[in-house]
């Protein structure tokens, strides 16, 4: 599964030496980039895409390269977002908030956060599911101390949102090393 990197996509598309994601056009531009990056058949493992080489980004491009590629692509696709600034998530949070879409965000220490709207029980099941690394639906629960029955619905909604994936009765949030 590739590891798109957003500042040589920008650079094959749009100009050499340019790490400033602004404007709509580029942002389908790069969108289009990552999209021939993209396998022909989807996978369990995420594709990442990289933003540490990306100084600024704004709504606009937000909305292009995140926005319209998990609308396009996201149904059958994991995604995990990394090298992201707190200014890269202020507006990728706005473009999520506006599709009531989420997606996973590695922070620099490697743990993920969701970006996106979630309902505050669906949050903190996104939390435990974290600190379980792995777990059941009964650890889950155990975590959040509701039952398992409680614990269901909420990460069948991570899992329905491309959050978390599941082995067997196994829930795990997605990481950046998922897809080596």
């Amino acid at each position: 599964m590739p590891n798109i990197d957003l500042g040589i996509v920008l650079n094959d598309t749009v100009t050499y030496g340019y790490s400033d994601l602004v404007t709509r056009p580029t942002g389908r531009a790069v969108r289009g980039g990552v999209e021939r990056l993209l396998p022909q058949k989807d996978d369990e493992k995420p594709v990442v895409i990289d933003f540490s080489s990306v100084r600024c980004l704004d709504i606009s491009c937000a909305d292009e390269v995140v926005g319209k590629l998990l609308l396009q692509n996201g149904s059958g696709r994991y995604f995990v977002l990394t090298g992201v600034s707190e200014a890269h998530c202020e507006a990728i949070e706005q473009v999520m908030e506006r599709h009531n879409m989420a997606v996973v965000a590695q922070n620099p220490d490697g743990s993920p956060k969701v970006l996106g709207p979630l309902d505050e029980p669906v949050r903190r099941a996104f939390g435990a599911v974290v600190q379980s690394d792995c777990g059941r639906a009964s650890d889950v629960a155990g975590r959040l101390d509701i039952s398992t029955e409680a614990a269901q619905p909420l990460l069948d909604e991570l899992l329905t949102r491309r959050l978390v994936t599941r082995t067997q009765d196994q829930f795990r949030a997605l990481s950046a090393c998922d897809s080596i």
